[in-house]
Order: C-alpha cells, then sequence, then structure tokens
C-alpha cells in the first residue's frame, strides 16, 4: 500500500511567451505550456528516531539524510529496507494580455494533507500566478528581459526562438506556476 510523506523543492527557470499571431487579429494568443515530471525511487537505509531523520540511498547508490518535519504523522512506521518514491511535478504556462487589459494581483495558493494509512503520508501543491512586462527581446541569443510586479528585472534565455514571434516590448505576460509533490512509501519486499 503506498502512502505518501516528507517534502522536495524543484524549481525549472524556462521562459517562454507567445506564438505568432498577426498584428491585424485581435483575438488571444493561445499560452504556452511547459510541463516536467521527475520520479526518484530511493530505500530507506537508516532511521534516528531521536533527532527524526532518515537516510536514503538512491538509484545510483549516493545517500542523502533528511530531517523529518514533527509535522509528519506515523515517522515510527517507517522501517529500514522501505521504499520511497517521489514524483514532482511543475507547470508553467505563459500567456500574453490583451494591450489595455488590467493585470490581476499576484497569487499563491497552497494546499497539502496527510494521508491515513500504516506509513506516514503527505501531498502538496503550489500555484503561484503573477504578470510580467517584457522590457527587452534579444533575437540572436533568444532571451527576454522582463519587469516583475515588484519592479525587479530579469533575464531568461528561451527555449524556441519561434516563441518569440509576435511579441514585443510592452506586451505583459501571465505567468501561472503549478508544482505538486507527492513521496509514496511501500513497506520493504
Amino acid at each position: 500500500m503506498k502512502q505518501m510523506f516528507a517534502a522536495l523543492f524543484v524549481m525549472a527557470a524556462v521562459m517562454a511567451t507567445t506564438v505568432s499571431v498577426p498584428a491585424t487579429e485581435q483575438t488571444t494568443p493561445k499560452p504556452i505550456v511547459v510541463k516536467d515530471k521527475v520520479t526518484v525511487k530511493a530505500t530507506v537505509e537508516a532511521i534516528d528516531k531521536t533527532n527524526r531523520t532518515v537516510t536514503l540511498k538512491g538509484p545510483k547508490g549516493n545517500l542523502l539524510t533528511l530531517t523529518v518535519d514533527e509535522s509528519v504523522a506515523r515517522f515510527d512506521a517507517m522501517k529500514v529496507g522501505d521504499t520511497v518514491t517521489a514524483e514532482y511535478y511543475e507547470s508553467v504556462a505563459y500567456e500574453v494580455q490583451k494591450p489595455g487589459m488590467a493585470a490581476g494581483p499576484d497569487t499563491i495558493t497552497a494546499g497539502g494533507g496527510k494521508i491515513s494509512g500504516a506509513k506516514p503520508g503527505g501531498a502538496a501543491v503550489e500555484t503561484t500566478v503573477t504578470t510580467v512586462t517584457i522590457v527587452a527581446i534579444d533575437l540572436e541569443t533568444p532571451a527576454v528581459t522582463i519587469r516583475t510586479s515588484d519592479g525587479a528585472i530579469q533575464s531568461f534565455r528561451v527555449r524556441k526562438k519561434k516563441n518569440l514571434e509576435g511579441v514585443k516590448v510592452g506586451d505583459r505576460v501571465q505567468v501561472t506556476q503549478t508544482s505538486a509533490l507527492m513521496v509514496a512509501v511501500e513497506a520493504a519486499q
């Protein structure tokens, strides 16, 4: 039986913008969505219940010792030899806003919870929505420079040069990033 536990942080820095749309066309271009999923399996090699740490052995034999937060229930149910499968999913959508459209406020929503069962469990999801303004475009590299809603300036390489077609300095882009983590613990076989 699978359950989820722990926490993991992976961020991908990607910047794409939008597909080409003729200047006379008044429709909003379709958003570009970049998705990625990473799955890693490890074996529980050691557990220190006093200090609430667990040592995991990865697929290449590397060892990683993690502190398990007090909020993780059923920590004592974990055993040496258990298999831990961590799945991390991230999706980033980029959508050029129509001219004159008011930018919404930046938002962050997060959720998570514990899973019932014999092993420790939990899951987490976070979604961030922000609007940025394109302040420079480098077609040769290709890259864009943006200004965030708090005024910070950042530059990003663009994976596909064709995504810069039809994009101009001054365009506002709504960026929606969703990340989810699931860590399943299975009893030793």
